[in-house]
């Protein structure tokens, strides 16, 4: 036995002796290899635990915020079903944020989605509660982020809950060359039914493009009617840019009250906010659109002349057919198409239109489906 022990008690000292001879025969280059694999190795391990208590922190942390927003979605219904009062509902939650200030924006979060499900019928409670519990707070340190992502979120909720105390904040932030950002922030001003910014020239010397107008136009669709924009102030301001998106919101909503603002538009230097009219007045079809047609066929050229004629043949009145005949003899041979078109649907002849023109190909394709 007591051989045995000093065998043992040796043990370490020839485990050390046999490594030092074994790390001597090591040439250089194997010296440098095996420091590679045990930091490599030694780091492996490092990450791979440190990954391992992330992963169990946040699983843990999901768990509580799972358990956590039942509760209040369940507290939230009984509110709403009128089980609690507001006030009680907001003593009940208090006590939740005094557990973790982390479940504010939690909170934000389920009252923002509830709103989205109830939309006008529970706002001004939903916003009550809000206040109530200063998330209108979270909402103004989200806008002042320096991350676009928190800012357009924040702004989403200031919009959907009607928080009209964030305006001056919001138009602060109008001058952003964020185009997400200031998506969301002009659907914000507008449901809030604040346009005074669209005067503004500083605020609106930034571009709309036109991919901005059709992600603008589908947020405004979501909007309840009493929430659509004052299109007098889209059609007054100072960049072409948001009165071309004033037309077009105008044809899109069958604005036919806004004929006369958009009939003067047809004086505007900018083409394109021409031809939006052009498009608009296509579309709409009323009458009242004939004078301003009139007066402005005499100045427009090319494409804006052929879609001018157009209209006022697709009006059918008698009255524009003497205006329209003088066309069929111009230089261009689009407007004379556009002209001859027009007359055809006014009620003139093949025989009619035949004599208006020197060139029968026209009236051949006018009438033959094949050549048209």
């Amino acid at each position: 036995m007591g051989r045995m022990g000093v065998n043992v008690s040796q043990q370490p000292g020839w485990l050390a002796e046999l490594l030092d001879n074994w790390i001597d025969a090591l040439s250089p280059f194997q010296l440098f290899f095996l420091t590679l694999v045990l930091l490599f190795g030694s780091t492996a391990v490092f990450l791979a635990t440190y990954a391992l208590v992330l992963m169990q922190r946040s699983t843990r942390r999901q768990q509580w915020m799972n358990a956590f927003q039942s509760r209040v979605e369940d507290d939230i219904a009984i509110w709403l079903s009128g089980d609690y009062t507001t006030s009680e509902l907001v003593l009940r939650l208090q006590e939740e944020l005094k557990k973790d200030l982390r479940a504010s924006e939690a909170i934000l979060n389920i009252i923002f989605a509830t709103s989205k499900v109830f939309r006008r019928e529970g706002q001004p409670a939903l916003l009550e509660l809000l206040i109530s519990l200063n998330l209108h707070l979270v909402c103004f340190r989200l806008l002042k982020s320096g991350h676009w992502y928190q800012q357009a979120y924040a702004t989403r909720i200031i919009s959907q809950l009607q928080l009209a105390m964030a305006l001056p904040l919001l138009k602060d932030k109008l001058t952003t060359q964020n185009a997400t950002l200031r998506i969301e922030l002009i659907i914000a001003m507008v449901s809030l039914g604040d346009q005074s910014w669209l005067r503004g020239g500083d605020l609106t010397t930034i571009r709309l493009s036109d991919w901005e107008q059709i992600l603008l136009l589908e947020r405004l669709r979501r909007l309840d009617t009493a929430q659509l924009p004052l299109f007098d102030s889209w059609l007054a301001a100072e960049h072409p840019d948001w009165i071309l998106f004033g037309v077009r919101l105008c044809r899109h909503y069958n604005r036919f009250d806004r004929v006369q603002e958009m009939g003067a538009l047809l004086q505007h230097v900018d083409e394109r906010i021409q031809m939006a009219v052009l498009d608009a007045f296509d579309y709409l079809g009323t009458p009242e659109t004939v004078p301003y047609l009139i007066a402005y066929i005499h100045q427009a050229t090319g494409n804006r002349l052929t879609c001018a004629l157009k209209i006022l043949g697709d009006q059918g009145d008698p009255d524009t057919v003497n205006l329209l005949i003088p066309y069929t003899a111009h230089a261009d041979p689009a407007v004379q198409m556009s002209a001859l078109s027009a007359l055809k649907v006014a009620g003139l002849s093949k025989d009619e239109l035949r004599r208006l023109t020197i060139n029968p190909r026209y009236i051949d394709h006018l009438f033959d489906p094949k050549l048209s």
